[in-house]
């Protein structure tokens, strides 16, 4: 049986460098309050008060999260650690990956995950 925890987002470490706007906007524009404590945003336990993001569902998940100031979230914690694409590839650097045209308001909320992501160190690519 996964066993689940309570994570801080300021804790929660992004492994993949894509962020395909489009999930993120719908994520947010119609979030779940059950996705708080659900336990499907999947994470890895490095046991050095960080945790690792695995799949692209969970770090969609999780930059809404951001975007809605959502203080922690109940994750799942596998067993296996996932290859941290963002660093070790990527440089700590995302690059956004848009579908559609956004809405005044979802360009606001990406701007502000923009600026949160900035703040915790990370870069973006200059095709944004």
């Amino acid at each position: 049986m996964l066993r689940k925890k309570d994570a801080s987002t300021r804790l929660i470490k992004p492994t993949l460098p894509e962020i395909f706007v489009d999930n993120v906007v719908d994520f947010v524009e119609n979030w779940q309050p059950e996705w708080e404590y659900n336990g499907e945003i999947q994470i890895y336990d490095e046991g050095i008060a960080q945790y690792l993001l695995i799949g692209p569902k969970s770090h969609a998940k999780f930059f809404a999260s951001l975007i809605l100031g959502k203080p922690s979230l109940r994750c799942t914690v596998l067993p296996e650690e996932p290859i941290d694409e963002l660093e070790e590839k990527a440089g700590s650097t995302f690059k956004l990956i848009y579908g559609q045209p956004l809405s005044r308001q979802a360009e606001k909320d990406i701007e502000f995950l923009i600026q949160t992501l900035e703040k915790r160190g990370y870069h973006f690519s200059s095709n944004r």
